[in-house]
């Protein structure tokens, strides 16, 4: 199979079409592929509808928001592509050989009231296929599959994928974005975040988002505001187009309030309404989009929300971020965090203010990640934060001058502070709103010890973890070793996995040769 590619594709997107091509040659029918929030995917999205018309093939695209719908069909019109809607609220036109589908409209209507089938693709595009879940997408991809359609799911971030999917395609990397001009550098800074202790049994450490109420709780502390502004007016003087994302709904109105009291143009929006100049008007397409395009033109200087703009959304014009919220999943700061990333004439670099302690706990967003298929936002996440209290992977440390955020040096990457600082500090938010500077790495080592009945008491806890009543992880395991025994072990008695990704896995499905011969226990109490 042979298509021709547009001359101006920057590389990840030659790499990504060309693999995608010689895959779906070699009769591979499952195809992920990854390439950065910013990097052109949806140009991609339209050459390979262009190469499958080319070959007389008939095309679907899902999505899964009517934000997204409309953006790819604007996508779609600017390219010349003839389609049909299949969503609700729009003309359909079924014969046309490309479609553009909702998966919710395809779930009522070929699932539900059975009024059509699905569409006869030889090429399903699934966008953003991160955020596609449960069943509908399971039965509607394993449909295509059985017809004979090759299916291509697209994200940033491949992580916690529904399906069964042949091969991972990388399509380049932030620093390849960078290079062609896709993206620009971000610096985070992190003036304050809150005090993680203060939310009971919070799972943020394990790859997940807190509750709306557990962030409400813990961002909205007295003078949250007051903090936030006074840092934006700082990092942010000429007021450029800023995005807020808010700690749940209420949080996110809040805010946009709060800077209209201050003489500063915001909005919010979320699913249902959007609030504007001190009123609330419907959050239909017409308002999406007056206020989308106001934040280019001026007429508003920070869009304030909790989800709704977290991913798929272009506006490369946004030059400042605002996290007033804990992002526990990998997956959401990195979707929210694209949403700044993205190149723009008068955005050479750009900043994200960091109010959840989101860099210390996932890291840089210009970094170059790792993906692969299988990969959960629990084992990654889990994985770095172990890393960093084994001291494996260094942690980020604070500029106490300007709160820049860095991975490593003594050095702040701040062109305009350079000031040099060796410890790792925070400043931490009490219950009642008072900072509190806290020293030392927030993910401190484990206090492992070794007894002579530890060998017996970890093996006892193995086999218990592998039962069909249970069928723990390594790490749950552990967690569970330590609730009755008081105290953390070794990690190298016999039955504890050698690979450190391991510990994230079921216990049951790690093999003995994958992990540690043992130590023999000694008579004497001794710590490690």
């Amino acid at each position: 199979m042979t298509y021709e590619l547009p001359i101006d594709f920057w590389p990840n997107q030659t790499h990504g079409c060309n693999e995608v091509i010689r895959l779906i040659g070699e009769g591979i029918r499952r195809l992920v592929l990854t390439s950065p929030t910013g990097t052109g995917k949806s140009r991609i999205m339209v050459a390979l509808i262009e190469w499958a018309r080319s070959l007389g093939w008939e095309v679907v695209l899902y999505t899964h928001r009517r934000m997204l719908l409309r953006q790819i069909a604007g996508v779609l019109d600017k390219h010349g592509i003839e389609y049909g809607f299949r969503a609700s609220g729009y003309k359909t036109a079924l014969l046309k050989p490309v479609q553009l589908a909702m998966l919710q409209s395809e779930l009522a209507a070929v699932f539900k009231s059975k009024s059509r089938e699905l569409h006869n693709a030889n090429l399903v595009i699934i966008d953003e296929l991160h955020a596609h879940g449960g069943s509908v997408l399971e039965e509607i991809e394993r449909q295509h599959y059985a017809g004979g359609a090759a299916v291509l799911g697209i994200t940033a971030t491949p992580l916690d994928l529904v399906g069964e999917w042949d091969e991972l395609i990388i399509a380049g990397n932030n620093s390849q974005g960078r290079q062609c001009g896709a993206l620009v550098e971000c610096y985070v800074y992190c003036p304050d975040e809150p005090d993680m202790a203060l939310i009971h049994k919070y799972k943020v450490q394990e790859g997940d988002d807190l509750t709306d109420k557990q962030n409400h709780e813990i961002i909205m502390r007295p003078g949250v505001f007051g903090r936030v502004f006074q840092h934006w007016e700082r990092l942010n003087p000429d007021k450029k187009p800023t995005i807020l994302f808010g700690p749940d709904v209420a949080g996110s109105l809040f805010f946009a309030q709060q800077f209209h009291s201050k003489g500063i143009r915001a909005a919010h929006i979320d699913a249902k309404e959007i609030w504007l100049d001190g009123g609330f008007v419907p959050s239909n397409d017409e308002n999406r989009a007056m206020v989308l395009k106001a934040t280019e033109d001026g007429g508003i200087q920070v869009l304030c929300n909790r989800f709704v703009l977290r991913e798929g959304i272009d506006l490369p014009h946004i030059a400042h971020g605002i996290f007033a919220t804990v992002v526990g999943s990998l997956r959401s700061w990195l979707q929210m965090g694209g949403r700044v990333l993205r190149a723009h004439p008068t955005t050479p670099t750009v900043c994200v203010q960091d109010h959840g302690g989101n860099y210390r706990r996932h890291g840089s967003l210009n970094t170059n990640r790792k993906w692969e298929l299988g990969q959960t936002g629990y084992k990654t996440t889990g994985l770095r934060i172990e890393n960093m209290r084994d001291k494996l992977e260094p942690e980020p440390i604070t500029c106490p001058k300007c709160n820049a955020m860095r991975l490593t040096g003594p050095k702040c990457i701040n062109p305009e502070c350079g000031f040099e600082y060796h410890k790792q500090s925070k400043m931490v938010v009490q219950i009642e709103g008072d900072l509190k500077l806290v020293e030392g790495p927030t993910y401190k080592p484990r206090n492992r010890r070794r007894y002579p009945n530890t060998q017996d008491l970890w093996k006892t806890m193995y086999f218990r973890a592998c039962s069909d009543k249970w069928n723990a992880t390594f790490r749950q395991a552990e967690a569970n070793f330590v609730i009755e025994n008081h105290y953390y072990p070794p990690k190298d008695l016999l039955y504890m996995p050698t690979n450190p990704a391991d510990w994230f896995e079921k216990v049951r499905n790690v093999p003995r040769e994958k992990m540690t011969v043992g130590t023999p226990p000694t008579k004497q109490k001794s710590f490690i």
